[in-house]
């Protein structure tokens, strides 16, 4: 199918790209279907696109670039399942903020995609080490 969105213009996407969130991105629960745009121009960052509202994408870090031991601020079962053959994902938002262009990654609400099922789910971990803008820049 395709689909217009704000940052890449008209894109083809399968269905099987599609992840769904039940219960959307905090924030933006109503939005439910994205897809993960690859753009080499960008990477390491990557895109989480939403396909509900064509204005709606996040760049997105996988969280083990900045912190190799982000495995233990995990969940027991989402940690188990990152290491164990389910083909799993972990990024984080990251926001551009101000004049400054400070620019910060949310550690504290990571996304978690399961590639087998298509569903995604953002998770709120309650260690109080990490932020919601933790500083790249």
């Amino acid at each position: 199918m395709k689909v217009a969105t704000q940052q890449f213009g008209e894109l083809e996407v399968m269905d099987t790209q599609i992840i769904h969130f039940p219960n959307g991105i905090i924030g933006f629960e109503d939005c439910n279907d994205f897809v993960i745009i690859n753009d080499e121009d960008f990477e390491p960052f990557r895109w989480l696109v939403s396909l509900d509202k064509k204005e709606i994408g996040f760049p997105i870090l996988n969280p083990f670039l900045i912190n190799e031991d982000f495995h233990k601020e995990l969940p027991a079962v989402i940690a188990k399942k990152l290491k164990s053959d389910t083909i799993m994902d972990i990024f984080c938002v990251v926001t551009l903020k101000g004049e400054g262009g400070k620019v910060t990654v949310n550690l504290k609400g990571p996304i978690a995609i399961d590639y087998l099922s298509k569903e995604g789910k953002q998770i709120i971990l309650t260690s109080e080490e990490l932020s919601v803008s933790h500083p790249l820049s």
